[in-house]
């Protein structure tokens, strides 16, 4: 099998555990809307975004070390075992710090977000594990049991009992807690976690990889979400409510992106030391980002007859603020793909400088323009933030491997993308976005054929043979 085809065939395994969830989220928001108001949900996303922060301080980024040394199948028990080990220790003390936090200042919902907390960090590290075992089958299997289990306690929660937060958090923690015991059963190797013991020099191993990942990804956390913290100091929790529900939808493509992610970067791994390294790098490339691209294309006005259609009232100002998001999303995914040149050669402190500055964009772009230009300045520096990332990315990645890219091309689908945010703002026409939508949908397609045509081609053989 070619490595495309291998590409191809793990993103599709690793869609069908990530997109259900993905997807999931996407229509949930929808019905959010209307049983949570713009103040409860600004609550609620500011503790995902706080649990996101916290997340590679208590896992220590191990997860990702744990991950890298399995591919390579160097010692997967004593990895195993030592990497959970540690994540065991390490949660226990921030289960702590929460309780203590909590009695000298009041938090809602203190229970549920300890365990959430918890399934989360363990689950995290069982995924990523199961992924470096190559039992990617089992993976997406999870990650759908994963998205039923919370459909079913947020239908029962949310819109039978209507607990509102309470029954959201309660819905992520049950899924989590599901899907551990889940993998637990399946994989056997998974059980060595408590047989094995300790290992000192593998723990040294796994720490010098995955120490500096730490900085580098409270600083990604930095770009992606510090907004939240800067749009309720300025403009109170509504707002943060508001782009809560903007950010949200996004998601459809930041699901192609790390769905895509998690099967280049074992590919990247095991095709770095190839021949051809730098043309196969260059055609991947060159595939994703104009896929990125006519997605966005397609989404921007499908996001604004969305929102204007099916969302509550309270939000229907959201759809102003996704133009930009969107726009991040590519280029933070971009900006992914070269970083996998630190992870590959293992010089992760390296990652580590282009995030900090970009986190320094994020916070000055946005801070210096909240007051001029209000919640727009979180997703304009979102942006911002991402396309220097980007730049100083492509530079960089030149020490790992040369990507050969058409910038006309490139830059003119990011000009196209500015372009269509602005008359998508600027007019109040359903019917122009719905026009815009269905020639962006066309000029996917016809951009993308490289891809597409196989899979028409593939299907129309098997319906034949039928």
């Amino acid at each position: 099998m070619s490595r495309e085809k291998t590409l191809v065939k793990k993103t599709i395994i690793y869609a069908i555990g990530n997109f259900s969830s993905k997807i999931l989220a996407y229509v949930m928001v929808l019905v959010y809307t209307y049983f949570i108001d713009q103040k409860e949900m600004g609550y609620y996303d500011l503790i995902l975004t706080t649990v996101s922060l916290v997340q590679p301080i208590i896992i220590f980024q191990m997860n990702d070390g744990v991950y890298r040394f399995l591919v390579e199948g160097v010692n997967k028990e004593g990895v195993l075992s030592t990497g959970f080990r540690f994540l065991c220790c390490t949660t226990v003390v921030a289960e702590i710090c929460l309780l203590i936090f909590s009695t000298i200042h009041y938090l809602e919902y203190t229970g549920l977000i300890a365990l959430y907390l918890a399934s989360t960090m363990i689950y995290l590290y069982f995924q990523d594990s199961i992924r470096g075992l190559g039992d990617s089958k089992l993976y997406a299997f999870c990650g759908v049991f994963n998205s039923v289990c919370m459909l079913i306690c947020e239908v029962i929660g949310l819109v039978g009992l209507k607990l509102g937060v309470a029954a959201l958090l309660a819905s992520k923690t049950i899924a989590n807690i599901a899907c551990i015991i889940l993998l637990f059963i399946k994989e056997e190797q998974l059980r060595c976690v408590w047989k094995n013991k300790f290992d000192r020099t593998v723990f040294r191993t796994l720490f010098h990889y995955s120490a500096p990942l730490v900085p580098n990804t409270i600083c990604w956390w930095i770009v992606n979400s510090s907004d939240r913290y800067i749009i309720l100091f300025f403009l109170g929790a509504a707002y943060n409510g508001l782009f809560s529900v903007a950010y949200k939808f996004p998601t459809i493509l930041t699901t192609v992106t790390s769905i895509f992610y998690l099967a280049w970067q074992e590919s990247a791994i095991k095709e770095y030391n190839s021949p051809n390294r730098n043309v196969f790098f260059s055609n991947i490339f060159r595939k994703y980002y104009i896929l990125l691209f006519s997605i966005c294309i397609c989404a921007i006005p499908a996001t604004k007859i969305v929102i204007e259609l099916f969302v509550s009232i309270e939000y229907k100002t959201a759809w102003i603020y996704t133009g930009f998001l969107y726009l991040g999303a590519v280029f933070s995914a971009l900006s992914s793909f070269l970083g996998m040149g630190y992870q590959i050669s293992q010089e992760t402190k390296r990652s580590v400088m282009t995030t900090v500055l970009a986190a320094l964009i994020n916070a000055a772009v946005n801070l210096g323009a909240i007051h001029f230009i209000g919640l727009q300045a979180a997703s304009l520096s979102t942006f911002v933030s991402y396309l220097f990332l980007f730049i100083v990315r492509i530079q960089h990645t030149k020490r790992y491997f040369i990507l050969k890219v058409n910038w006309g091309q490139f830059i003119w689908l990011t000009i196209l993308n500015i372009l269509l945010i602005a008359t998508v703002i600027f007019t109040d026409s359903l019917l122009l976005s719905l026009g815009l939508c269905i020639a962006g949908g066309a000029y996917l397609f016809w951009l993308n054929q490289e891809l597409i045509a196989p899979v028409v081609n593939t299907v129309l053989k098997r319906f034949k043979l039928k």
